[in-house]
């Protein structure tokens, strides 16, 4: 197979590299081809499937930031022209649930969610207001601020508060001890709308340029500048000579590139060396790894009162004491409690946010979200529908409780269906943290990092010719689907700026 001459080389076929082709395309690009590693196009958005047909997002879900998100504003433009519900606000106020307390959310007693948001104006005054505040983690500003307030708070509120504050590893994917306290709190430019469903959307950009763009099942190995023009050599033995590049594959995997000794799936091999500036934007950034697990039901027996339920991991006694009897913040911060494992050995052990989908889309299903090191854990498991059951199953039972229904009955093998109790049916797990083209979900911050090196980095790309695109290359929609679908846009517009008429 010869050499294939090509304008544009695009690497990944998620929503930054079908944008970014459909852009092109509009821009009057006839010679571009997309190389998908994957048997499908979509990426981290990837729609499954389950009981009865039902259709789950197992990667983004929602389109967030709907004030400013020019994706939500495209689908909700095409939704008034086609008469069809392409999206649904599911924000509600959440129910906390602690296993021994039972509903804690809005208690007279507590107001958990007053000192939630007096937590948020500490940290951004911390890290925002103040010059030179050295960051941290997130759970060691927690125990900041429960040390500097601990003679306006009572027992409970130190007791409950830390749980309650963890909801936020269900938006960054990491448990709290890994995430960068400066980075923890950040601001909503709007709404969330739960998506029906992202494939439609894959669909609808997949069809906007050329069918014969794409090629799958085609994993890129090694990108080499020779002159003026960029090499693209596959798995398969391919070659593409192109004028632009543009890589479109999730940090994590470009991160594997730095390691020019391990030749491992998904690494691609940059000659020359990814530039030094690049390199450097590693050292200062970090991935996480939300999951997921759906749980499907034969009906809806439970309470369609709210679409979010977070059960909070159990909470500490020792806790009070110790922020009691501290003679610092520092004495706090290494104490039993903070030092604490945050392993997988209890389920009781993190917060999971639930999504009753009985509600929002009139779905009998909860779209589970988890985090690292428990999203690692569970996907070790293999699709262990037996083992992930007997694992979530009491939290399952004390979720049910708290919505008025009786616990659980798994009927996932057999045929029966009634019962006065919720029957399971069936349960989809996610596998990110598995897939060699992924290696996990979105960029995440750890103590320290900045992110904005990398963006700067990326957006500067390797040089003229080599390009990156994705939701970890831009800051406003860092991490979402509608940050990397704007990344795709801009670097189909420098190409299209850069290239001869």
């Amino acid at each position: 197979m010869g050499v294939q001459e090509k304008s544009v080389v695009i690497i990944g076929a998620g929503i930054s590299g079908l944008k970014a082709a459909a852009q092109l395309y509009g821009g009057g690009v006839k010679e571009c081809v997309l190389l998908e590693a994957r048997n499908r196009i979509g990426g981290r958005l990837n729609t499954v499937s389950g009981y009865k047909g039902r259709k789950y997002d197992m990667g983004a879900s929602w389109h967030h930031d709907t004030i400013v998100n020019k994706l939500f504003l495209e689908e909700a433009e095409l939704a008034k022209t086609s008469g069809q519900k392409r999206f649904v606000f599911d924000d509600d106020y959440p129910i906390l649930i602690d296993d021994f307390r039972g509903r804690i959310d809005y208690n007279e007693d507590l107001y958990l969610e007053i000192l939630d948001n007096e937590l948020a104006t500490f940290v951004d005054f911390e890290y925002r207001q103040k010059l030179g505040t050295p960051d941290c983690s997130f759970r060691d500003i927690i125990l900041k601020y429960l040390f500097e307030k601990r003679e306006f708070l009572t027992d409970d509120q130190i007791k409950y508060l830390p749980e309650v504050s963890r909801y936020l590893e269900l938006w960054h994917g990491i448990s709290w001890d890994k995430i960068s306290a400066k980075d923890s709190f950040f601001g909503h430019q709007g709404r969330n709308a739960l998506v029906l469903h992202y494939d439609k959307i894959v669909e609808r950009i997949g069809r906007s340029f050329p069918q014969d763009w794409i090629k799958l099942d085609t994993e890129v190995k090694a990108i080499r500048r020779e002159g003026n023009s960029v090499v693209v050599s596959t798995k398969g033995g391919g070659q593409y000579k192109a004028d632009y590049v543009i890589v479109t594959v999730p940090q994590s995997i470009l991160k594997l590139s730095l390691d020019n000794d391990v030749d491992v799936e998904g690494k691609i091999e940059f000659d020359p060396p990814l530039n030094s500036r690049i390199k450097t934007a590693f050292n200062t950034i970090s991935y996480g790894s939300l999951g997921k697990v759906v749980f499907e039901f034969e009906k809806c027996l439970w309470s369609t009162k709210s679409t979010k339920i977070v059960t909070l991991a159990h909470a500490k006694d020792e806790i009070v004491s110790q922020v009691r009897n501290a003679a610092n913040w520092q004495q706090l911060v290494g104490s039993s409690f903070a030092q604490r494992s945050v392993s997988p050995d209890s389920v009781w052990n993190f917060p999971l946010l639930f999504v009753n989908l009985a509600k929002s889309t009139g779905v009998p299903s909860f779209v589970m979200l988890m985090q690292e090191p428990l999203t690692q854990f569970v996907e070790s498991l293999k699709g262990d529908k037996n083992r992930i059951f007997k694992f979530f199953n009491p939290v399952l039972d004390r979720l049910m409780d708290v919505l008025g229904a009786g616990q659980v009955v798994n009927e996932m093998h057999s045929d029966r269906v009634d019962s006065t109790n919720p029957v399971l049916k069936n349960i989809i797990v996610t596998n990110w943290s598995n897939d060699p083209f992924s290696l996990g979900a979105y960029s995440a911050c750890h103590p320290g990092d900045e992110p904005l090196d990398m963006v700067t980095a990326l957006t500067a790309g390797q040089d003229s010719r080599i390009r990156f695109a994705g939701e970890h290359t831009i800051m406003d929609g860092a991490g979402c689907a509608y940050g990397a679908y704007e990344a795709g846009i801009r670097e189909a517009n420098y190409v299209l700026e850069n290239t001869n008429p």
